[in-house]
């Protein structure tokens, strides 16, 4: 009975133990899929944002790619209007559309013929460009003006006046560079040069007639001798105007050899010694040829005139 009544009782404390495990089971089991549903909640969420966030960078450089794009574009525009302008001081609208044209870009150039005083020659350009591929154009106008500005005066001629650079091309002295003139040939003397329209010579200048044989009264030149003396020899012809120009106290000479000539004028901004056994002819259609002569040209943009156009 004894051993009877001990197996009855482990029965009952095993069945115990078993109503106890069951719930704890239950509640972990519970707790783990809890867990995992946190999980793939938070997984989602994290998926959710990679893919936004993907699509927000993927969003920016393509914005970026397009602002850059046209940022480009609108420099490529300002550049080619700047080339634009700057070839047409010595070059005709045609000969200028056909060397700066450019892939994508389309460039048009309107003229108008003006005159200033006494008749001086001045031309006023509208130059468009824009781009094929962008809804960008610009638009912007521009005065083309001859380097010399004056015609020397009657009383100039074959004289000196302090004041001459300044009446001649608006520049002081100081001022007044070989780079003012476009396509000059600047050297340090005259032997050997090469056909041009303005020369500045710093120094001593002698000019033979090889020098001079591409010039003539429709096709005048341009000498200016800084610092030095001026030499035409024998049977040498000066077209243009020479303008001859002092910085130091020193004094020097213009030799005129015999069977020479100046055909224009010869002037300088201080007293000279002066041997002249050729001749001398004052000429203002020779002048006014060399003023309006394309290699004379120089060209500012009007102001207020640009325009941006989206």
């Amino acid at each position: 009975m004894r051993d009877k009544a001990l197996v009855e009782r482990k029965n009952i404390t095993t069945y115990r133990k078993g109503l106890m495990c069951k719930p704890y089971f239950s509640t972990g089991k519970q707790q783990g899929m809890a867990v995992l549903a946190i999980v793939a909640i938070l997984l989602s969420v994290v998926t959710f944002s990679t893919i936004t966030t993907s699509q927000n960078v993927q969003q920016y450089y393509a914005i970026q790619k397009i602002r850059q794009d046209s940022a480009s574009s609108r420099a490529i525009l300002k550049k080619q209007l700047k080339r634009v302008a700057m070839a047409l001081r010595t070059k005709s609208i045609s000969t200028v559309l056909s060397t700066t044209n450019k892939p994508n870009l389309s460039t048009t150039v309107h003229e108008q013929s003006l005159k200033g005083d006494e008749q001086q020659l001045l031309t006023h350009y509208e130059v468009s460009v824009s781009h094929s591929t962008e809804s960008i154009k610009y638009k912007a106008n521009f005065l083309r003006y001859p380097a010399l500005l004056r015609l020397p005066t009657a009383a100039q001629l074959f004289s000196w006046d302090n004041q001459l650079t300044h009446w001649l091309f608006n520049r002081n002295m100081a001022e007044l560079t070989s780079a003012f003139f476009p396509n000059s040939v600047t050297a340090s003397h005259c032997q050997n040069l090469v056909d041009a329209t303005v020369y500045w010579i710093n120094g001593d200048c002698a000019l033979t007639y090889s020098d001079l044989s591409h010039t003539s009264s429709s096709a005048p030149t341009l000498l200016i001798v800084v610092n030095g003396d001026l030499t035409i020899s024998a049977n040498t012809h000066f077209f243009g105007l020479i303008v001859m120009l002092s910085t130091t106290a020193a004094t020097h000479k213009l030799h005129l050899a015999p069977s020479s000539s100046i055909e224009g004028a010869f002037v300088s901004n201080v007293q000279l010694q002066m041997q002249i056994s050729g001749l001398l002819t004052p000429s203002a259609q020779v002048l006014r040829n060399l003023q309006a002569g394309t290699e004379m040209g120089k060209i500012i943009p009007v102001p207020g005139t640009w325009y941006d156009i989206d």
